[in-house]
């Protein structure tokens, strides 16, 4: 079996696991949330034929992408009304984001050991993309929650670390030694950290949840794209002073933006 049908066919069992999902009354959706992250992992590993291969630290990260989005998106897409054609759209919306995945991870395996394929910086920008669309779907459902604002930092630290670990695995591949001489803890925890606080600062901040997600999303992208430049050995003073300027743009978006009344 080729590989693109293995991808077809995992992403068409995950599509409808995803539907089935949202299908089920919400007093269900928690189980249907940890058998769907049990299908879709399997989907991934079986997909990327990684079941019995590969270490466990590839494995695991080979999936966090997909299980990120079927969490993020799925709990929103149980905000939005129930019928037919809602569940069909979500549905073929996660399937292709999910075969989309499929590609980005076989380019990602493939330059494990320094074998870097032409298309791997496409495959970074597209997972990278993929990593900010999930991570707004996971902070905005978490908002929704509505939760006090010390669970909302703790659980904003563990998504974060999620997120800056699949960020320091995609960046790190390309690299001779696959980044054993990096840090590991200290790209995953330190910005993890900082996207908490952030998230602690607007769980008082009167931004709303669309915004307070979306800014948060903003300043995920700064700091991974930081971090992916720090890691290349890249970080010229024109590069960090070019998202110095970024995050003083944001910052002041956030304060005209925001109505105290």
């Amino acid at each position: 079996m080729s590989k693109k049908i293995r991808y077809l066919i995992s992403s068409l069992v995950a599509s409808l696991g995803f539907y089935l999902f949202v299908s089920l009354p919400y007093s269900s959706h928690y189980y249907g949330l940890l058998v769907g992250v049990v299908l879709v992992a399997f989907c991934f590993w079986f997909g990327l034929g990684i079941i019995f291969s590969q270490s466990l630290y590839i494995r695991l990260m080979s999936v966090v992408l997909p299980v990120g989005f079927f969490v993020g998106f799925g709990l929103f897409s149980a905000l939005l009304p129930q019928n037919f054609w809602t569940l069909f759209l979500t549905s073929l919306f996660f399937g292709v984001m999910a075969y989309v995945t499929f590609l980005v991870e076989n380019l990602f395996l493939v330059a494990i050991g320094n074998r870097t394929p032409p298309l791997y910086r496409a495959a970074f920008t597209v997972g990278l993309m993929i990593v900010l669309v999930t991570a707004f779907f996971l902070f905005d459902s978490l908002f929704s929650f509505k939760l006090i604002y010390w669970l909302n930092t703790i659980f904003v630290f563990l998504i974060s670390m999620l997120i800056f670990m699949y960020i320091f695995y995609s960046v790190t591949i390309e690299l001779a030694d696959d980044g054993k001489d990096k840090n590991f803890w200290i790209y995953v925890l330190v910005p993890s950290f900082l996207i908490a606080q952030l998230a602690l600062v607007f769980s008082f901040w009167p931004v709303g949840i669309f915004k307070g997600s979306i800014y948060l999303v903003a300043f995920v992208y700064i700091v991974s794209s930081l971090i992916q430049l720090e890691i290349r050995n890249r970080l010229f003073k024109k590069n960090w002073l070019t998202f110095i300027w970024i995050t003083v743009a944001v910052i002041v978006g956030i304060v005209l933006t925001t109505s105290w009344r």
